[in-house]
């Protein structure tokens, strides 16, 4: 056995593709794993790991994958840092949890563990993305056709050939190479110094020397350096949808949690890439480089294959019937000529020019224009695509999958919903509020934001919880292109930009309403609390005290509620009351806050934090205001065209089921059937049969995790289907990487990691143009075909001119050298014509292919053979007048090269359509081509000059 590396036998394992998914994606997500390769023809498993690791280990991990247990590397050392209380971890990493480590030890552990940095995929080099343009059949079949050309005394003939593998070769990679540089410019590459603390003196260092020990310091707008155990928190909030798909910042907290714990439930830990939107606090460094949960990602994605393409798979498979064609030809020709007493030599020349003619020279010529075409055209509309293979991949994609935040929403979270005085007010994209009634927009009137104010203007309570919302709130503003945006957490962010759109001075307001003291939401309690010094010319008396938190905790602190413009009793009858609307707004997948405002005195201020002395209980309830994730514009019509196209839609998010529910009925998932949305989670429970069932009929996927995501590809890729996954964060790389096709967003928001293993990106965050993306790979691969029946029809047609006149006693109709030049001259550019093709009218109202049918359906051959027939009678029959009027000779050849020429090209012209003629008819004519017509009359140019 070889260190390192160990074979299993595993029970259960063949002929069970779940498992074998479930093996490669549970073994992958450990450190120490560095590769797993299941199968399920054999019930083998191939793993790779660091040689210092006991295979036992490895046999533990295995066991627990097939039992269907998570890992989240529960066995891997330190993996359960977050069911550590802070003392332990400090313990164990040999650091102070106040005080950090030593410079020294710094540069020890430096030394031991390297630099904190991920491996950056490198840009493909030009060299190898040429090489990958010849690693196809039909490419080979043509340099095989030029070397036996070569070696058979055909010089001229075996440099046009290989000529054409060259040109064709050239043209592909310089369209990659494009869509490559421009993908990798997209990358940012600075960095930020990170505020650490060594040897108990603050400092910083820039984030790649970072090692596990470290004390680092986290403040609002901070990006995470690594993975860290939360020491100390005030208000501390992170943004992790980058990495969980969690659309909500995550409150970060000290106690530890469950060691089965999922990675979003970890909220004692912050993780590399994620980022500070709220609060303060510290953390001491467990994991750096690709030991973090983002380095754990990216070994997914580098042991993630990806799938051949149906075109791809296809053309093979045409290939190797035109191989298996053109021998048989051959041996006919062989053998009809040896009957008839033809010489050996001209037999062997009869068989050269039979095997030029059997293989269609313009194949791959038109397979790759056709789709650098297309490429090439969905650049201009901003849509960068990184293989010429994805775009026709394009075309049989049955099912669609999104990640939810970022991708299917903006991840930007603004107000949906404000209840005040009974009344429900909507709050459109520009933070206009409406009543239901849609009457004119309802202004925010300047009112007193004393808690026994009574101002007789309806939208007083408006103007009352803005100002609560903005005053108790962490968020800052900054000046962007000569506006105020807010900056911080997204909830708080929201209620900002809301009062700044109602006309609300948000500066000027904190200025006169100074913060005195603070109490963040903490696990006792899940509201926040401030107090503030009253300006002069409010009367009241002590601080005014503004609350916002959880509706039914901040209903319990009041007494009072703000009602028509006055201040009345809270009943028992209106707590009920409001009780339901809260959970009429939650079940819509709103987060609700409820805000209060009340006073307390300035000395009971500085009082120990864990006294309840305020915010009291006497306290003035305003209303509440529902957030959401909003529904990125033009989704729902996006949707709406994909099923029209005959395309499922899949949703995967890491958000609760409720909130996936909901997204899901707004975008209409599933159309007019009932939402069927799935928790990961229990999906471990089930059988594969279940598994599989459950997978194809579910509509969203809820709680999933970056290896979720890529075992849910995997599976129903397994069942069938052709899957592209849409996605725009480094949780979403791994399913991105595993899908047929993988589109990532472009724009700011999105991650390097997504755009670097995507086959297609988005320049912008507009997924809009998905449809159009879909219709333009459902029109390359219509066209390609069509380009293809074409080439074999005309390649047919030469092969019975050869075998017709040899059987005839003509000898050798035609050299191998005029064949070939049909084939470059006549053939390829009226198929490259055909290319140009527009999409037919119903072109995306109609099922996705799928992938399974081949190019070339069975019953087509025959219809090919019919049309090859007519063309090569014709030929026949010039070369049969061309013998009685010259005799066998030279006279005769020409005259059946140019009836075969002539005949081919005005073939072009009928296989524009599958389903109608030139002269159909009661159909509608067809759309103009007028680059084919350009292209034919080129190729009678190309004629005549020769």
């Amino acid at each position: 056995m070889v260190p390192g590396r160990v074979r299993w036998r595993v029970h259960g394992l063949r002929g069970n593709p779940v498992l074998k998914a479930r093996l490669e994606v549970g073994l992958t997500e450990l450190p120490e794993v560095q590769f797993a390769r299941a199968s399920a023809d054999t019930g083998n498993l191939l793993t790779y790991f660091a040689a210092d690791i006991s295979p036992e280990r490895i046999r533990v991990h295995i066991a627990a994958c097939v039992q269907g247990r998570r890992q989240h590397g529960a066995a891997a050392p330190g993996a359960d840092w977050h069911a550590r209380p802070v003392a332990d971890v400090a313990t164990a990493l040999h650091a102070s949890a106040t005080a950090g480590i030593d410079a020294d030890e710094a540069r020890r552990r430096l030394a031991e563990h390297g630099a904190n940095v991920l491996r950056v995929p490198p840009l493909r080099s030009g060299l190898e993305i040429f090489v990958g343009q010849f690693g196809n059949l039909p490419s080979g079949m043509l340099a095989a056709a030029g070397v036996f050309s070569l070696l058979t005394g055909g010089i001229a003939e075996a440099i046009a050939i290989l000529s054409v593998v060259g040109l064709n070769g050239v043209l592909g990679a310089m369209i990659e190479s494009r869509s490559e540089r421009t993908i990798h410019s997209l990358a940012e590459t600075t960095s930020e110094p990170v505020p650490v603390v060594r040897g108990g003196l603050a400092t910083t260092v820039q984030p790649d020397q970072l090692v596990p020990g470290d004390l680092i310091t986290l403040c609002l707008g901070a990006i995470v350096p690594a993975d860290a155990r939360v020491v100390s928190g005030q208000g501390l909030r992170v943004n992790e949808a980058m990495l969980t798909g969690e659309s909500l910042p995550v409150p970060k907290r000290v106690p530890p949690v469950e060691p089965a714990a999922a990675l979003a439930d970890r909220t004692c830990m912050v993780f590399r890439g994620t980022a500070v939107t709220g609060g303060s606090g510290t953390a001491i460094v467990v994991a750096t480089g690709s030991h973090t949960e983002m380095g754990r990602v990216q070994r997914l994605v580098g042991r993630t294959g990806k799938p051949l393409t149906p075109m791809q798979v296809q053309l093979d498979l045409l290939g190797r019937q035109l191989v298996w064609a053109s021998i048989a030809a051959c041996v006919a020709v062989i053998g009809v000529g040896a009957l008839r007493g033809v010489a050996m030599w001209h037999l062997l020349r009869s068989g050269v020019s039979l095997a030029v003619a059997a293989i269609p020279e313009g194949l791959p010529t038109v397979a790759t224009t056709g789709l650098a075409l297309g490429i090439e055209a969905m650049r201009k509309e901003g849509v960068l695509v990184r293989r010429l293979h994805a775009l026709e991949t394009l075309a049989s994609v049955g099912i669609v999958c999104f990640d939810k935040t970022g991708t299917l929403t903006l991840n930007q979270m603004r107000v949906a919903q404000v209840v005040i005085d009974g009344r429900h007010l909507r709050v459109d994209a520009d933070g206009i509020l409406y009543a239901p009634d849609a009457n004119p927009p309802v202004s925010a009137a300047p009112t007193n934001i004393g808690a026994n104010a009574a101002g007789a203007d309806t939208d007083g309570g408006l103007v009352r919880l803005l100002r609560v919302a903005v005053l108790c709130s962490d968020a800052g503003l900054a000046l962007s292109h000569g506006q105020l945006v807010p900056t911080g957490s997204a909830t708080e962010g929201a209620l900002v930009r809301l009062a700044l759109a109602t006309g609300l001075d948000v500066a000027k307001l904190r200025d006169d309403y100074p913060r005195l003291a603070v109490r963040h939401r903490a696990e006792g309690y899940r509201y926040m609390a401030t107090a503030h010094r009253r300006p002069a010319d409010d009367a009241a008396d002590g601080a005014l005290v503004a609350v916002k938190g959880s509706p039914a905790e901040v209903l319990a602190l009041c007494a009072w509620e703000l009602r028509d413009g006055q201040r009345r009793r809270l009943t028992a009858a209106r707590r009920d009351a409001i009780g339901r609307i809260n959970a009429t707004m939650a079940s819509d997948a709103l987060r609700v806050l409820g805000f209060a405002v009340g006073e307390a005195a300035e000395s009971v201020l500085g009082q120990d934090d864990s006294a309840a002395t305020w915010p009291g209980t006497g306290l003035t309830w305003l209303g509440m205001a529902g957030m959401a994730d909003p529904i990125r514009p033009g989704m729902s019509a996006l949707i709406r065209t994909l099923h029209e196209a005959g395309l499922r839609t899949v949703m995967m998010t890491g958000d609760q089921v409720p909130t996936a529910m909901a997204v899901a009925r707004q975008l209409k998932l599933a159309g007019d059937d009932p939402v069927q949305i799935l928790d990961v989670t229990a999906l471990e429970q089930l059988s594969d049969q279940e598994l599989t069932a459950a997978v194809r009929r579910a509509h969203g996927f809820a709680r999933v995790s970056p290896a979720d995501k890529m075992r849910l590809v995997r599976v129903l890729q397994k069942a069938g289907e052709r899957i592209a996954m849409t996605g725009d964060g480094i949780n979403d790389s791994p399913a991105l990487r595993a899908a047929d096709v993988g589109l990532a967003m472009g724009g700011s928001a999105s991650s390097q990691a997504a755009r670097e293993v995507a086959d297609v990106v988005l320049l912008t965050d507009e997924l809009t143009t998905l449809a159009d993306a879909i219709e333009r790979g459902r029109t390359t691969f219509v066209n390609v075909r069509k380009s293809i029946r074409y080439l074999l029809a005309t390649n047919l047609s030469e092969i019975l001119v050869v075998l017709g006149a040899t059987a005839a006693g003509y000898g050798e109709p035609l050299t191998a050298m005029q064949l070939l030049w049909i084939n470059l001259a006549s053939d390829v550019l009226p198929g490259l014509g055909l290319t140009f093709e527009p999409p037919g009218p119903r072109l995306m109202h109609r099922p996705p292919n799928g992938g399974a049918n081949a190019i070339i359906q069975h019953d087509e051959w025959g219809r090919m053979g019919l049309q090859a027939g007519v063309i090569a009678s014709g030929s026949l029959a010039a070369l049969g007048i061309g013998a009685l009027r010259h005799g066998v000779g030279p006279e005769g050849r020409t005259m059946a090269f140019g009836s075969l020429i002539t005949t081919q090209l005005l073939h072009a012209l009928v296989a524009r359509s599958e389903r109608q003629g030139l002269f159909t008819p009661g159909t509608t004519p067809l759309s103009p081509n007028r680059p084919l017509t350009r292209l034919l009359l080129g190729s009678v140019v190309f004629q005549a000059a020769a």
